[in-house]
């Protein structure tokens, strides 16, 4: 799931997040078209959708791991979304997807790159959450992923904003983040349009 990714050369003094965004937004709008949010209420999208992103996560943690320096690790590990999925999976009866695997990353403003997409994510999460409680779906049964923290998110993303603004301070860093945050979203992008539908429990 290593594809490889063109550079990306941000320019001088500028907001890391306003170049994560322009480098990934084309590769973001994929992930979002092949999660087809007006379809996340039919019950056999939403929940191929939980298993990719189960996989993927399963993938993607231990390589960001491997990368952030160690004193990071407990802060990540903390803000892990995955046994929000596993209680989703659960409560609709479904199997999980087989790990995923994820190209290893080459260093810690890679994997900050990275960090930037998955916890952005968690920001849109709580669009989707409200469109999701429409169909009957909420943190305690089917959509605790895209609850994630509640109203404690905005608060989070805004510790994000100001970790990436320090770590990507140098342009060779955010040109780095850049690249890796694109091969993220790419990463994604396969998993929807290939992983297997689901797989009822018979637990």
């Amino acid at each position: 799931m290593n594809s490889a990714v063109p550079p990306f050369s941000p320019p001088e003094a500028t907001d890391p997040v306003a170049a994560l965004r322009t480098a990934t937004h084309d590769h973001h709008q994929r992930v979002d078209a092949l999660m087809d949010l007006s379809r996340l209420h039919e019950r056999s999208h939403y929940v191929r959708v939980l298993r990719v992103l189960d996989a993927f996560l399963a993938g993607w943690e231990p390589a960001v791991f491997a990368v952030l320096p160690a004193r990071w690790q407990p802060w990540l590990r903390a803000r892990s979304r995955r046994a929000f999925l596993r209680h989703d999976l659960h409560q609709l009866g479904v199997v999980p997807a087989p790990p995923a695997q994820f190209g290893p990353l080459r260093g810690a403003a890679a994997g900050w790159g990275s960090v930037y997409v998955m916890e952005g994510s968690a920001l849109g999460g709580q669009l989707i959450a409200r469109r999701l409680a429409q169909a009957g779906l909420d943190a305690s049964h089917g959509a605790a992923y895209f609850h994630g923290w509640g109203d404690a998110t905005g608060a989070m993303w805004r510790e994000v904003r100001q970790l990436l603004a320090s770590e990507l301070q140098a342009p060779a860093a955010l040109a780095e983040a850049c690249g890796a945050a694109r091969q993220t979203f790419d990463g994604l992008s396969l998993l929807l349009e290939t992983c297997p539908h689901e797989r009822t429990s018979t637990a």
